[in-house]
C-alpha cells in the first residue's frame, strides 16, 4: 500500500505536469519562470524529487495558480 508521502508525490507530479501543459509551456520555461533549476523540475515530475513547500510556491505563482491545487 502506498504511503501518504508516496499519494502526494503522485499527485504533485500529475498536476505539475498537466497545469504546465495546459499553459503550453516547456519544463525550461516554467523553470525559468518559477526561479527554479531545470533539471529539478524534471525530477519533480519524474516523481523523484518531492520540493519543499518555498519551491511549490514558486511553481504554483510560476502558473498562475493556488498552491493547494498542485496538491488536489
Amino acid at each position: 500500500m502506498a504511503s501518504n508521502t508516496d499519494k502526494i508525490t503522485e499527485k504533485l507530479k500529475i498536476n505539475i505536469k498537466a497545469f504546465r501543459k495546459k499553459l503550453k509551456l516547456t519544463q525550461f520555461e516554467l523553470s525559468v519562470q518559477a526561479d527554479i533549476a531545470e533539471d529539478y523540475l524534471q525530477s519533480i515530475e519524474a516523481g523523484r524529487r518531492k520540493p519543499s513547500l518555498d519551491v511549490l510556491g514558486k511553481i504554483a505563482d510560476a502558473l498562475k495558480i493556488e498552491p493547494y491545487e498542485l496538491l488536489k
